[in-house]
C-alpha cells in the first residue's frame, strides 16, 4: 500500500509539473507578448513591406522593394538605394513604442505638431493595405516624441529619437562607387598621368600587360580591387550636368576601367577636378550624374606595374633542389644533396650537413617575400650597392636551371636589404628578418652531432670515471649492471637516457689550433663513455670528456677516431650515473 501511495504521488507531480510548462508558461509568454505588441506603435512584418514613403516637409521620398535585399529610390531621383540603411530604418519602425496614450481622441493636433506633421510615414504592405504613421513635435520635458497612427485621433508619446527614423536622401542612397564582384573580373586598365598599362585574367592566372607581358602577383590583385570596391561616394552633386568641363570630367585627371564577365563589359571611374579638402570630382562613364570621393582612391589609382610585380622570391618545389651556394664576407658556402635526401658540405670544407637547417633554409626560401620594389628613374645597381653584391644565394634546380638572389646595401634605417634577382632590373627591399634566415653560417650548417648511431642497436654501455667504472649490458629488451657492482635488472630508463643524450650530443664549436703543449684534460679525462652495437659488441662510439672550460658551463671533449677538439655542454656529465645510487633506488 505504501508502493502504491508513492507511485500516485509521483505521478500527481508529473502532471503538475507537465501542466505548468505546457500551459501555464506558454499562456505567461503569450501575455508578455501580447504586451509588447499592445506597445507597439505599428504592427507589421519588414518582409511584407513592398514600398514606402518618408514625406518632410521639405522634401518626399519614396523607396520600392526589387526582391529580397533590393531597394530603388523612385523620388526625388531615380537610383539604387542602400539595403542595409532601408534594412535598419524598418527594423527600427517595426520596433518603435509608445510609453503612453497623451490624449485618446485629440481635438487640436497642432498642440503637438501633428496637424503639418515634421514627418509622415506611409507603409505599402503585401496583402494588407497601407499604414501611416505621423510624427509631430519632441516632448518639451525629454527626448520623446508626438505620434500619430494614421487612421486614428490617439496622440501618443513614442520613446525613440527623431534622428532614429529622420532619414536623408543622402542616407537612403546606394554610395558605392563601384559595384562588382572580385571573381568576375577578368581585365583592369588604368590611365594616369598619360600612362597606361593593363591587368588581364587567363585561365586564373593574371598578367601585366605594359610594354611586355610579365606575370602578376594574384594576391596584389586581389588587394587592389578589394580596396576600390570599399570606396563611397562622400557627395552626389549633380545628376545631370550640362556640361562635364567645369569638373574635368571632359578630359580626365584619370581613369580606371574594370572588365566584366566572359564578353568583358566596362565598368569606367572617370577622375575630374581636386577640390580642396575634399576630395575629386568623379562619375562613372556610362552614367549621368557627378559626385565627390575622397582623397584615397586616387591614391589607390595611382598603382604601377611594378606594384603588381609578384612578391613571392622563388617559386620551387624543394625536392627539385640539388645545390645550395652561398657568398658572403665570410666566404663561400657550398650545399649538395645527396641520392638518399641528405646534404653534404663540398665548400669551405666536406662535412656532413644538418638536415634540418638545410630544410629551414629552404622553407624559409619559399616563404620569403619582397617587401616592395623600388620605384626609380635611376636603374643604377650601384646606388643600390648591387655592382658588386654584398650576399648571393643560388639554387640549382636540377636540369640546368638555376636562380639566383644578390643583396647589396642595407637602407637607411638598417631594417631592409636592397637586392634583385639575377637577369632582372628590378631593385626590390628584402627584410633584414628574411635575409638573416637564408644567410646561414657554416657553423649553422653543419650536422654538429658527435656521434651517429641506432640507440635501438646498442647492447654495451661504459661510463669510466678517474676512481670507477660502470658498465651496462642488454640482453633482449633489459639492462644490467656488470661493473662495477652485479645488478641482474636495472630500471629501462637508466641506459635508455644515457643513449638519449648521447645520440643528441651536439658540439657547441671547434676549437681551432694551435693548441701548443695543452691537451685540455685529455690525459686525465673526467669520463670516457663507449657503447657498442651488435652480438659482436663492435664499438659504435667513444667520447672523452676533458677538462672544465673556465666560466662556462661547458667541457673540452674529443671522439675516438677524429681529430676536432671540440666544446660540449656541461649537462652530458649531469645525465651520466655518478655513483650506485642511481642503480640501488629502484
Amino acid at each position: 500500500m505504501k508502493f502504491k501511495g508513492t507511485v500516485w504521488m509521483a505521478a500527481a507531480f508529473l502532471g503538475i509539473a507537465l501542466y505548468y510548462y505546457l500551459v501555464d508558461v506558454p499562456a505567461e509568454k503569450k501575455q508578455i507578448e501580447e504586451k509588447e505588441r499592445a506597445g507597439k506603435i505599428l504592427l507589421f512584418e519588414t518582409d511584407r513591406v513592398e514600398e514606402f514613403i518618408l514625406g518632410k516637409k521639405d522634401s518626399t521620398l519614396h523607396l520600392k522593394r526589387k526582391s529580397t535585399n533590393d531597394w530603388v529610390l523612385l523620388e526625388p531621383v531615380q537610383a539604387k538605394a542602400d539595403a542595409d540603411t532601408v534594412s535598419s530604418f524598418l527594423s527600427s519602425l517595426k520596433a518603435a513604442s509608445f510609453s503612453r496614450v497623451v490624449e485618446d481622441s485629440a481635438k487640436d493636433l497642432s498642440a503637438y505638431g501633428l496637424k503639418d506633421p515634421s514627418i509622415k510615414i506611409t507603409l505599402q504592405l503585401q496583402e494588407q493595405g497601407k499604414k501611416t504613421l505621423l510624427i509631430g513635435d519632441d516632448h518639451p520635458m525629454n527626448k520623446y516624441l508626438y505620434v500619430k497612427r494614421g487612421d486614428e485621433n490617439k496622440v501618443l508619446l513614442a520613446g525613440d529619437s527623431r534622428g532614429v527614423l529622420d532619414k536623408s536622401l543622402f542616407d537612403f542612397r546606394d554610395k558605392d562607387l563601384l559595384r562588382f564582384k572580385d571573381e568576375e573580373v577578368v581585365g583592369i586598365k588604368f590611365q594616369n598621368d598619360g600612362q597606361s598599362f593593363e591587368l588581364s585574367k587567363k585561365n586564373e592566372r593574371w598578367e601585366i600587360i605594359d610594354s611586355e607581358k610579365t606575370k602578376a602577383d594574384a594576391y596584389e590583385v586581389k588587394r587592389f580591387l578589394s580596396l576600390v570596391r570599399k570606396f563611397k561616394v562622400k557627395k552626389f552633386l549633380d545628376e545631370n550636368p550640362e556640361s562635364l568641363a567645369s569638373y574635368g570630367l571632359d578630359t580626365p585627371l584619370a581613369q580606371l576601367t574594370l572588365e566584366i564577365g566572359k564578353e568583358g563589359q566596362a565598368l569606367t571611374l572617370l577622375v575630374g577636378n581636386k577640390v580642396e579638402n575634399e576630395g575629386y570630382y568623379g562619375k562613372i562613364k556610362n552614367a549621368n550624374n557627378v559626385v565627390l570621393f575622397g582623397f584615397q582612391l586616387v591614391k589607390t589609382l595611382s598603382q604601377k606595374p611594378v606594384d603588381f610585380m609578384p612578391k613571392t622570391l622563388l617559386e620551387f618545389e624543394q625536392e627539385n633542389v640539388a645545390r645550395i651556394h652561398l657568398q658572403t664576407s665570410e666566404g663561400k658556402i657550398l650545399l649538395t644533396r645527396n641520392k638518399a635526401g641528405g646534404w653534404k658540405i663540398i665548400e669551405p670544407i666536406e662535412a656532413s650537413a644538418d638536415l634540418s637547417t638545410v630544410n629551414s633554409l629552404l622553407f624559409d626560401l619559399k616563404a620569403a617575400r619582397v617587401q616592395e620594389f623600388v620605384k626609380t628613374s635611376k636603374n643604377k645597381p650601384e646606388l643600390f650597392g648591387l655592382d658588386t653584391a654584398k650576399k648571393v644565394l643560388t639554387v640549382d634546380l636540377g636540369d640546368d636551371k638555376s636562380w639566383t638572389l644578390e643583396l647589396g646595401n642595407k637602407s637607411g634605417d638598417g631594417q631592409k636589404y636592397f637586392g634583385r634577382r639575377a637577369g632582372e632590373a628590378l631593385i626590390f627591399t628584402l627584410s633584414l628578418d628574411a635575409t638573416d634566415k637564408l644567410f646561414r653560417s657554416l657553423h649553422d650548417l653543419k650536422n654538429k652531432k658527435l656521434l651517429n648511431f641506432e640507440k635501438t642497436a646498442v647492447q654495451k654501455i661504459s661510463v669510466e670515471y678517474p676512481d670507477q667504472t660502470f658498465e651496462l649490458e642488454k640482453s633482449n629488451e633489459n639492462w644490467s649492471l656488470t661493473k662495477p657492482e652485479k645488478i641482474k635488472t636495472v630500471e629501462a630508463f637508466i641506459g635508455k637516457d644515457i643513449l638519449w643524450s648521447l645520440n643528441g650530443l651536439e658540439y657547441e664549436s671547434i676549437v681551432e689550433p694551435p693548441f701548443e703543449d695543452n691537451d685540455f684534460g685529455m690525459s686525465d679525462p673526467k669520463a670516457i663513455v663507449t657503447i657498442w652495437t651488435g652480438d659482436d659488441l663492435k664499438m659504435a662510439g667513444k667520447v672523452i670528456v676533458g677538462e672544465k672550460i673556465e666560466n662556462k658551463a661547458e667541457y673540452y671533449a674529443r671522439v675516438e677516431g677524429d681529430s676536432n677538439l671540440y666544446r660540449i655542454k656541461a649537462r652530458l656529465l649531469e645525465s651520466l650515473p655518478g655513483d650506485m645510487k642511481k642503480f640501488k633506488n629502484q
